[in-house]
């Protein structure tokens, strides 16, 4: 009787914390975190590679992480983006939303970033889920432009009217 009470309540304050989000909403400002990638780097909006950067961020947890899949392969391949000075993008893995232990995703994600070189970073506590109200179990697009500003968000699968919108998005921005 006691486990089944205490695995009752464990499930209820893994289902509680996402739910203590705050909205980020187009036009606001995105709130700063500090996040690591799988090799001990550790990023925050004022690292060399987010600073002064129109930022593509792809927030998923394992099971979806390949769901805007076409979106990175064609944000890779867009030759209108400059990547030396005024676009990045980056992937974070929610970290929480596994059953996988912590320690096995951080190496899938490490072969990952060794393999194509894209950036993720990893969230293992909620971190950018709760400060930006993103949606749990989907991919969720956030585009921050070069003051953090909100200018583009976008909770599941982007169909390909979307993900034009999107790029435009970013190119519009990257040059103001």
């Amino acid at each position: 009787m006691k486990k089944s009470l205490w695995i009752v309540f464990l499930m209820f304050l893994w289902s509680v914390s996402p739910a203590a989000a705050v909205q980020l909403k187009v036009g606001d400002k995105a709130p700063d975190f500090r996040l690591k990638d799988p090799l001990g780097k550790e990023y925050t909006m004022n690292s060399p590679e987010l600073k002064g950067r129109v930022v593509y961020f792809n927030y998923a947890d394992p099971g979806s992480k390949d769901m805007n899949k076409h979106v990175d392969d064609a944000l890779k391949q867009d030759p209108g983006l400059d990547r030396k000075k005024s676009y990045a993008g980056f992937g974070i893995a929610n970290m929480k939303a596994s059953l996988l232990p912590n320690f096995a995703i951080a190496k899938i994600v490490k072969n990952k970033q060794q393999e194509t070189g894209a950036v993720i970073l990893l969230d293992d506590n909620y971190i950018i889920l709760n400060n930006w109200g993103l949606t749990n179990k989907v991919s969720n697009v956030v585009v921050l432009d070069k003051n953090r500003i909100c200018r583009y968000i976008y909770k599941g699968k982007l169909s390909p009217a979307e993900m034009t919108r999107l790029i435009q998005i970013i190119k519009e921005y990257q040059v103001k």
